[in-house]
């Protein structure tokens, strides 16, 4: 699962994968980003535009490793899909971005855009 990412600079084979990630982001092109480099890294990758979107999608599967949220959405926040996600799924992996803060909203995993490759690795290629 999440601890058993490819932590080298060598993208996963199409045929490894290390886990379900659900990405949530309003912006379409941030979100395309984020999927891209969850894909290079091995994840199964799920997507949301919205936290009701993703709620749907947490309630759609249950495989879902790792919640990878942006902060700042219109209508339902990061912070607040991740607490509802927690309350659903209280051993779900959370992970908040944001552009706009650098503190650790609610005290999930926090990751500052923008982030890179690198970046992503550090944070979910460690044990939860």
């Amino acid at each position: 699962m999440i601890a058993d990412i490819i932590v080298d600079d060598q993208p996963a084979s199409a045929t490894t994968v290390r886990g379900v990630v659900l990405v949530v982001d309003d912006e379409a092109l941030v979100r395309m980003n984020a999927v891209e480099m969850f894909e290079d890294l091995g994840f199964e990758v799920l997507e949301a535009g919205s936290g009701a979107e993703a709620l749907a999608r947490l309630q759609e599967r249950a495989d879902i490793d790792l919640l990878f949220s942006d902060c700042r959405m219109p209508g339902m926040t990061g912070p607040d899909l991740a607490e509802i996600a927690a309350r659903l799924r209280p051993h779900l992996r959370i992970v908040l971005v944001s552009g706009y803060i650098n503190v650790r909203p609610g005290g999930w995993s926090y990751l500052s855009k923008p982030y890179d490759l690198s970046a992503l690795k550090r944070l979910v290629g460690s044990p939860s």
